[in-house]
């Protein structure tokens, strides 16, 4: 089994985030790719989150539902109750590069949200650097790889895997999600 691939399942997330990542930030990041990606799988290129105001999510269904300054009680039960998390079980995990294994942020919101969190090195990211679908000049500069988000999330599922679309961004995180093309569609 390749490095990495020990907890692959059908889906995996991937996490790109910038120093000092906020969990309930990087939480409601993931709420929303799950709300668009599994429920329509072929949204537009690029597309973000609309909202009320730019760089807020108040105006997603996770943050109505959540309210405005959530207690960290009320997201894990709120995140437990969504039904991305019913359907997909215990066959998903969270991914990101090794060098953010010292970020509180990332492993909070793993613990909120009940996934698992892998780090990744940085050579399984740069070999699936070809199937990215966008890329960040800054972040190509820094690691080599276009989209940590999206090389995580692929590395994640597997072989075979194909990223569901192009990774969501917020202030300072990205996320995309890639599914094992070699298991049956849900």
């Amino acid at each position: 089994m390749a490095r990495g691939e020990e907890l692959s399942g059908r889906y995996a997330i991937g996490i790109g985030a910038r120093s000092g990542v906020d969990a309930r930030e990087a939480v409601a990041l993931v709420w929303k790719a799950c709300e668009i990606y599994v429920r329509d799988p072929s949204p537009a290129r690029g597309r973000r989150w609309a909202s009320r105001e730019r760089g807020s999510d108040e105006g997603s269904p996770s943050r109505r539902r959540l309210g405005a300054d959530p207690h960290p009680t009320s997201l894990r039960e709120a995140t437990f109750s969504h039904e991305w998390e019913k359907e997909w079980g215990g066959e998903i995990a969270l991914f990101t590069i090794e060098s953010k294994r010292g970020e509180k942020g990332l492993h909070d919101a793993a613990r909120l949200l009940n996934l698992p969190l892998v780090f990744l090195p940085l050579d399984t990211l740069l070999a699936r650097k070809g199937e990215l679908l966008t890329r960040s000049p800054r972040v190509e500069a820094l690691t080599g790889v276009g989209s940590v988000a999206e090389a995580a999330a692929l590395v994640g599922a597997g072989a075979g895997s194909r990223l569901l679309g192009p990774r969501l961004a917020s202030a300072g995180l990205t996320c995309a999600i890639a599914r094992n093309a070699l298991e049956e569609a849900p």
